[in-house]
């Protein structure tokens, strides 16, 4: 958290705190995906396999970049949405970025 606030805008750190604590607190990825405020999302091309969430709404640009694993750590392959929000339990936190930049 303290790397957090420092690359990031105060408001944006927080968002991010609390979002990590919703993703561990959460059963599966369905439970955020249900919550559009995140507009969860997979991504294309390059980043094929991975997903977005907006971490302080659309506008503000910044998003934490998951990738969805099965219980061996192994990167989820399934192409269907439905079915990786379902069954993800685990994910690793890839990056935060700011999209628009």
């Amino acid at each position: 958290m303290k790397k957090a606030k420092k690359d990031l805008p105060a408001n944006v750190a927080e968002k991010l705190h609390a979002l990590i604590n919703l993703i561990e607190s959460s059963a599966n990825l369905q439970d955020i995906a249900e919550m559009q405020i995140y507009h969860l999302h997979p991504l294309q091309g390059k980043r094929a396999g991975q997903y977005a969430l907006d971490i302080a709404g659309r506008r503000a640009g910044y998003r934490l970049i998951i990738i969805p694993v099965d219980a061996d750590g192994n990167e989820c392959k399934e192409k269907d949405v439905n079915i990786v929000y379902k069954s993800t339990e685990i994910i690793i936190a890839w990056e935060v970025s700011n999209h628009y930049e």
